[in-house]
C-alpha cells in the first residue's frame, strides 16, 4: 500500500562503523504519530539508560512528522531533534528540540523520514544525502568554519538547491549551549544538540530530494489548510514597530512568531535579518536597546556564525544577561574574572564573550558549560540563577514581565514540573493573554470562561480569581497537545486553535491538527484520539526520564524557583502547589509518591513493554 504522509523509510548512520541502511518508519508511525513520538521510542529502545551526551552510543535523532513537507499551515520544513542533552543539568537526559526552515520537507523529498545518526567518526565527517544515495564525506575542509561558511561552501561543491544543517565552532568545541544551524535562521537551539554533532565528529549533514509527499485526500485537504490558515489569523495584528517579521518555515500563513528584520541605518527598504530563533515579541526590543544597536545585530549575527543558543545568551535579557548584571550587583563577579568590560548595555561586550565561549577561551572555558554549571563552577551566583529546572531557563513563567501573571503560570509550573526541559506552555497562558481584552484582545473573558468550559471542563481553569482550583486538568490537555504539535509536527505558537473572532462564543477549533492529519493520512481520527495518542508519547518520555533515575523529588526541583515572587510579587504557595501536583499525577493515574506511571496506565496506551521493563529495574509503582 502506498503510504501517505510519509514516504516509508529512516536513515540509520553509523559513524563508528561506517554503515548506512534504512528501515521501514511504518513500525514507529502508526503509534507514535511521527516527530517527537518516533524518536521517543527509538530512544526507549536504543539509548542506554544514564549515559553521557557524548557517549558514541547516544543517539541523534532526526525526525519529520505526516505533515512535514505538505501545505499544512506552520508545518513545513519543520522537524524535530532528540537525544540526551548536553545542557541538561545538573547531569545529561534525554529530551528534544525542534527547528523549522526547509531542510525537513526536503529530507522526505529525498525519500526519509528521519535520520538517525550514532557512533562516532574518527575523523570531521559530512553526510551528503541526494536521494537514494547517501555518502560519508570528509568534512576536514569544512572543520573550524563557522555555520554560514560551511553551507555556502557546500553549497558551491553541490549546489545552491541544497539544504545542509550544520554546526560552527561552538558544536565542534562541545559548548553545551550549541546549536544546530540551516540556512541563516532556523536552529534547533535548545539542548545543547550541536555538541551531540560535534562529540561525533559530524559537521553537516546535507540533502538534496526530487520525490514529493503524497496525500489521501488532497482536495479535502486544501480547503482544511485553507480553513487553518483563516482561523490561525486569530489574535490582535502584532505590532512589531520597526520591525518586519518573517516566517520561519515555508507553510507559515500566521507570522505569529518567527524573525525579525530590522531596518538597517534607516534606509527605507533596506531590512536584514536578526537571526534570532525565537519569539519576535520576546526579543526583538533586546537587539535595539543595545548601544549601538548596530553592534547588537553583529552579537547576534555572531552567536549564530559561532553556533551559540541565543536564549541562553538573550543579550542581556535573561540567561547569561540577567544573571551576570545580578553578579555584578552583588560584586560578584568583576571585569577582572571576565576579562572584558563588563558592560552588558554594548553590543561588543557581547561579541566578545561569545567568541570566548564559542572557543572556549579564558573565561569562555567555564561559561562554555552553560550558566547553571559556571555558577557551579565559580561558586557566585546561585540564587540569581534565571534557570527554572532541568538545565534550562525561564520561559514563560511568570518571572518576566509580559509573560504569564497569576493564576495562568501555576499550569506552566505544572507543566515545567513534570517535563525534561522548559515545556513551551505557549498554548495556554499567553493565548489567554492574546485573546482577552483586558489586554487589548477581542474577546471578554465571559467568551474566553466558555472556551475553557468546552476545553478543559470547568471555567475555573481560566477564570483569574480561580487561584489553585482547576489547573492540573490544562496543565495534562496541553502536556499531551504539545506531543502532538512536535510530532505532526506543527507551530506551538498557532496551534492549538482554542479562540477564533469568527465565531459568536470565540470558540475555535481544537480538532483542527486532527483534520489535519486525517486529510493527509486518509484515515479518520478524532480529537479524542490524537489527544490518547499524544498521551502515549508523553508517558512513554516520562518511561525514559523514569529509566534514567526521575523521581516526584526531581520533579519538585521547580519549587524553590517558584517561590520567588513572580513580577507581580506573588510567590508560590507550596502546600497548595504540592495539592495541585497530586491532583495532575491522580489524573494521569501515576503513583503520586514516585512521581511513575502505572502498570494500568501503560498497559492501556499499548506500553506493555515498557511497563515490564521498568518492572525489571524496580521502577514501577
Amino acid at each position: 500500500m502506498v503510504p501517505y504522509g510519509w514516504v516509508g523509510k529512516i536513515l540509520r548512520v553509523n559513524l563508528s562503523s561506517g554503515k548506512v541502511e534504512t528501515e521501514d518508519s511504518g513500525k514507529y508511525a502508526e503509534k507514535y504519530i511521527g516527530g517527537r513520538g518516533m524518536a521517543a521510542r527509538i530512544a526507549w529502545e536504543e539509548i542506554p539508560p544514564n549515559i553521557d551526551a557524548y557517549d558514541p552510543e547516544n543517539r541523534l535523532i532526526i525526525m519529520t512528522g505526516p505533515l512535514t513537507g505538505t501545505l499544512a499551515p506552520t508545518s513545513g520544513g519543520r522537524m524535530t531533534v532528540c537525544g540526551v542533552a548536553p545542557q541538561a543539568y545538573p547531569k545529561p537526559h534525554y529530551t528534544r528540540s525542534s527547528i523549522g526552515g526547509e531542510w525537513g520537507a526536503e529530507l522526505k523529498y529525498a525519500g526519509y523520514d528521519g535520520v538517525v545518526v550514532h557512533g562516532k567518526a574518527e575523523k570531521p565527517v559530512h553526510i551528503w544525502i541526494n536521494d537514494e544515495k547517501v555518502e560519508i564525506r570528509d568534512a576536514t575542509k569544512l572543520w573550524g568554519l563557522d555555520t554560514y561558511a560551511t553551507q555556502r561552501m557546500i553549497a558551491s561543491e553541490l549546489g545552491r538547491d541544497v539544504k545542509t544543517l550544520c554546526i560552527g565552532p561552538a558544536g565542534e568545541n562541545l559548548v553545551r549551549i550549541s546549536i544546530i544551524q540551516s540556512r541563516l535562521e532556523n536552529a534547533a537551539g535548545q539542548g545543547g544538540f550541536g555538541a551531540v554533532m560535534g562529540s561525533k565528529n559530524l559537521k553537516a549533514i546535507t540533502v538534496r530530494g526530487s520525490g514529493s509527499v503524497k496525500i489521501a485526500r488532497p482536495k479535502e485537504f486544501l480547503d482544511i489548510c485553507k480553513y487553518v490558515a483563516q482561523l490561525a489569523h486569530h489574535h490582535r495584528e502584532i505590532k512589531a514597530g520597526a520591525l518586519k517579521l518573517k516566517a520561519c518555515t515555508f507553510s507559515c500563513t500566521t507570522k505569529n512568531c518567527g524573525d525579525s528584520l530590522i531596518p538597517y541605518k534607516n534606509v527605507p527598504g533596506k531590512f536584514y535579518p536578526t537571526l534570532y530563533t525565537g519569539v519576535v515579541q520576546c526579543c526583538a526590543p533586546v537587539f535595539l536597546r543595545l548601544k549601538p544597536w548596530e553592534a547588537g545585530f553583529e552579537a547576534a549575527q555572531l552567536a549564530n556564525m559561532l553556533g551559540i543558543n541565543h536564549w541562553e545568551i538573550v543579550l542581556g535579557y535573561t540567561g547569561y544577561g540577567q544573571w551576570l548584571n545580578r553578579c555584578k550587583e552583588a560584586g560578584l563577579l568583576t571585569e577582572k574574572d571576565l576579562g572584558v568590560p563588563l558592560d552588558l548595555e554594548k553590543g561588543e561586550f557581547w561579541s566578545a564573550l561569545i567568541e570566548k565561549i564559542a572557543y572556549k577561551r579564558d573565561i569562555g572555558r567555564i561559561f562554555a558549560e552553560g550558566v547553571p554549571r559556571a555558577a557551579d563552577i565559580l561558586g557566585v551566583g546561585k540564587d540569581f540563577l534565571p534557570h527554572v529546572a532541568h538545565g534550562y531557563e525561564t520561559h514563560w513563567d511568570g518571572h518576566l514581565f509580559g509573560s504569564p501573571c497569576f493564576p495562568y503560570w501555576l499550569v506552566s509550573a505544572l507543566m515545567w514540573a513534570l517535563d525534561s526541559r522548559d515545556p513551551l506552555c505557549h498554548g495556554y497562558a499567553q493565548e489567554i493573554a492574546r485573546w482577552w481584552d483586558e489586554f487589548g484582545g477581542p474577546l471578554t473573558m465571559e467568551q474566553i470562561k466558555g472556551v475553557g468550559r468546552r476545553v478543559y471542563g470547568s471555567e475555573k481553569s481560566v477564570d483569574p480569581k480561580s487561584g489553585y482550583e482547576y489547573k492540573a486538568q490544562p496543565a495534562l490537555w496541553h502536556q499531551n497537545n504539545l506531543c502532538i504539535k512536535d510530532s505532526l509536527p506543527v507551530c506551538d505558537q498557532t496551534f492549538p486553535l482554542l479562540f477564533s473572532r469568527h465565531s459568536r462564543d470565540g470558540y475555535g477549533d481544537p480538532a483542527a491538527e486532527a483534520k489535519l492529519f486525517s486529510a493527509v493520512m486518509g484515515v479518520d481520527v478524532s480529537q479524542a484520539e490524537l489527544d490518547r495518542m499524544g498521551s502515549r508519547i508523553y508517558n512513554l518520555e516520562r518511561a525514559i526520564m523514569v529509566r534514567e533515575g526521575r523521581t516526584r523529588q526531581d520533579d519538585e526541583s521547580i519549587l524553590p524557583y517558584f517561590k520567588r515572587p513572580d513580577y507581580q510579587g506573588i510567590p508560590l504557595d507550596e502546600e497548595k502547589f504540592k495539592r495541585l501536583m497530586d491532583e495532575l499525577y491522580t489524573l494521569r493515574d501515576w503513583d503520586k509518591a514516585t512521581g511513575w506511571p502505572t502498570r494500568a496506565t501503560l498497559e492501556e496506551l499499548d506500553l506493555r513493554d515498557v511497563a515490564d521493563e521498568l518492572e525489571k529495574l524496580n521502577r514501577l509503582p
